[in-house]
């Protein structure tokens, strides 16, 4: 007879490995398998669109039934079920043994094996080489790029996911009651499809949006529809993959400790209707796990190990014997080697629960810890990219100060108290934490910060004093970074900053030449306006100021042309500016940096005058003036639209206090040349308004 083992295997080799996402269990048991149902083949060989199809084979049930008579019993656990990733030295070398563990190592082996050899004849070598090398293909797939390199562990030829390996057509019926699943392959004459109608199909289970993983469901159903196969029915579904989410949450098991949850699925079901001379034969067999993961998190905030609590299935019958099934519960702890791209090692703590019923058996029980460490080997990989997640900074976990960032004036030399806080972004709930790395900002001494580092718990924060300098520095302040149980925090989130009102001022200044030879004309104008901060819109300003102006004749102008004459002020509205530097020193101590600005202002009118004249008895004659804005529309005209509305294109300048420059230059439409500076510079003292 042929063991359930080696048949399940070889359906391995008609399926690929599929990987992705979210638990998709049962939400009860399923009614058990019907030995004697019949199934007739379709009338079309149009396969659904893969959104609107589902595996035709029914999943074993994860919890003994109503009807299975049992109980449920702790059973020792041999020393060899934790040897298989021992003395290993490479992710190859734990691929190689994974491999020949599901594979060639166990094609042969016992009498069934045996006999299953003699049934295979000369294409048995064949047969366990590509066993081996789909298994290979499958899990390097499903292991990614750590085993990229790894070399195959068989030779000779490959074969492809899509095409079965087929033996000359044999029916084994007979052999105890309780004998495994049994072989029943045939090969269609005038090709490999020819006979059987094929469905495929493969859909992705989502898994949760805040975790990290995928898993996917895979089947192939091959359906007689010629004279010589008709009523033959094989059936293959498989599902694998699983998840571990981003961020640690509270466990509940212990105070204060947080864990990673996850989850995996492993299921993969034969189903076989055979129709012969003599009647139909019926084989199904199934195994499955299903594996709840927690991975515990240090206060490094690195992965320690990970607890995995699994339900295990297998189940067989046929037309021989009614549909069984064997269940176990086991829990294993074990730590991914970061070494070696998350393969599993350090095992222990590893206990099993058996329904104790007349299919459970030793080879059984190998089986199922075979399945274990299967699913500890693809978990592995999953908790260290989730690892990756929530020790990206800020990724989890959010500090937070008081008094708030950018909120307290501080004198020269004044000294404030921060509490210091680190929160969990999902649940808002605060956590232990050790901050580190405290240091002055934009520089080191500027001002003094104090401790260092320090640790802080849930409602007992840690207490960072700054002083600031002696002298006003932009973005005075500090930062400090913090590592937890629950992730970690740094970079821009950690920086606590003095407020600093005005700590900019736009300068501007214009000039427009008229090309009118009847209406010669210059017109200069100036304003410095102080810029403030805009309440809860980081890195924008706004500022409102005078704009003095000056317009007139230039020297020795034609008597007998317009006289345009005026001075005075009017507004200029800066309604948001938005500033952000880049800045930094070079090799040679030089100041580098780039500016990212943009500008929206308003310019209001001019109350210039002209004088028009008139020729009187051969005489230029002035007339009365009249209102006539020169620089205000002229201003205008020479702009184009984005120059007026949204002013951006600075160029960085960083010395003697000039933080960036945007130069424009027009012609008025040909009637004028513009030209006009804004400079935007760091504010001093005298700028700043009282307090």
């Amino acid at each position: 007879m042929i063991s359930a083992r080696v048949v399940l295997l070889l359906s391995v080799v008609l399926l690929p490995v599929g990987c992705g996402g979210e638990k998709h269990l049962p939400s009860s048991n399923p009614p058990e398998y019907d030995p004697t149902k019949v199934y007739t083949a379709p009338t079309s060989s149009v396969a659904k669109p893969l959104e609107q199809a589902s595996s035709p084979v029914q999943l074993p049930p994860l919890e003994p039934g109503p009807n299975e008579m049992g109980e449920w019993k702790k059973v020792p656990v041999t020393p060899e079920s934790l040897q298989l990733f021992n003395g290993i030295k490479s992710p190859c070398d734990a691929l190689t043994k994974i491999v020949q563990g599901l594979g060639s190592a166990q094609l042969f082996t016992g009498k069934e094996g045996e006999s299953f050899k003699q049934l295979l004849g000369p294409q048995a070598e064949s047969v366990a080489r590509s066993l081996d090398q789909q298994l290979f293909d499958n899990f390097k797939a499903q292991l990614g790029p750590t085993v990229a390199d790894c070399p195959s562990p068989a030779t000779g030829r490959k074969s492809s996911l899509s095409e079965p390996l087929h033996a000359p057509r044999r029916i084994l019926t007979t052999g105890p009651s309780n004998s495994s699943f049994q072989l029943a392959q045939a090969t269609p004459s005038g090709g490999e499809r020819e006979g059987y109608t094929v469905t495929k199909g493969s859909v992705n289970i989502p898994i949760p949006p805040d975790a990290v993983g995928r898993k996917s469901r895979e089947w192939r159903v091959e359906e007689g529809n010629s004279p010589g196969t008709a009523g033959d029915r094989n059936a293959f579904s498989l599902i694998n993959g699983g998840y571990a989410k981003k961020c640690p949450s509270p466990d509940s098991g212990e105070e204060g400790a947080y864990a990673v949850e996850g989850d995996y699925e492993f299921t993969l079901v034969v189903d076989q209707t055979t129709n012969y001379s003599n009647g139909v034969r019926t084989e199904y067999n199934a195994r499955s796990i299903h594996a709840t993961l927690k991975g515990r998190v240090g206060d490094d905030a690195m992965l320690q190990y990970v607890d995995l609590d699994a339900i295990l299935v297998i189940g067989r019958g046929g037309t021989n014997t009614p549909t069984r099934f064997a269940h176990q519960r086991q829990h294993v702890q074990f730590m991914p080697d970061r070494r070696m791209g998350g393969m599993p090692s350090r095992f222990s703590n590893w206990s099993v629960s058996e329904w104790d019923s007349a299919l459970a058996n030793t080879a059984t029980g190998d089986a199922m810890s075979m399945l274990t460490l299967a699913v500890a080997l693809f978990s592995g990989p999953i908790y260290l990219d989730a690892e990756l997640q929530w020790t990206t900074p800020n990724t989890c976990v959010e500090i937070l100060f008081n008094p708030a960032t950018k909120t307290k004036k501080l004198g020269p030399n004044e000294s404030v108290a921060v509490k210091t806080e680190l929160r969990t972004k999902k649940e808002q709930a605060l956590v232990s934490a050790k901050f580190k790395e405290a240091k002055e900002r934009p520089t080191e001494g500027n001002g003094r910060v104090s401790p260092r580092e320090d640790q802080s718990q849930p409602n007992k924060p840690v207490t960072f004093t700054y002083q600031a300098p002696t002298t006003r520095v932009k973005h005075s302040g500090f930062t400090v970074g913090a590592v937890s149980r629950a992730g970690v925090a740094a970079a821009k989130d950690r920086e606590w900053e003095v407020v600093m009102d005005a700590a900019y001022v736009l300068e501007f200044q214009s000039r427009i030449i008229s090309r009118e030879p009847t209406e010669p004309v210059e017109s200069v104008a100036a304003a410095k306006i102080t810029l403030t901060s805009v309440e809860g819109k980081e890195d924008w300003y706004r500022g409102s100021g005078m704009l003095g102006y000056q317009t007139g004749p230039p020297p020795n102008r034609d008597p007998c042309s317009n006289l345009v004459m005026g001075h005075g002020t009017t507004r200029l509205d800066v309604a948001g500016i938005s500033i952000k530097l880049s800045e930094g020193t070079d090799s040679a101590s030089h100041q580098t940096g780039s500016a990212d600005i943009e500008l929206h202002y308003l310019i209001h009118p001019t109350n210039e005058t002209i004088r028009p004249w008139a020729m009187v008895q051969h005489r230029c004659v002035p007339r009365e003036p009249e209102p006539y804005p020169f620089f205000y529309p002229m201003y205008a005209v020479a702009r184009g639209a984005d120059e007026v509305n949204r002013l951006t294109g600075w160029t960085y300048v960083g010395q003697n206090g000039v933080v960036a420059k945007k130069v424009l230059r027009g012609n008025c439409g040909d009637h004028c040349e513009d030209q006009t500076v804004f400079t935007l510079r760091e504010a001093d003292d005298q700028n700043s308004p009282p307090k």
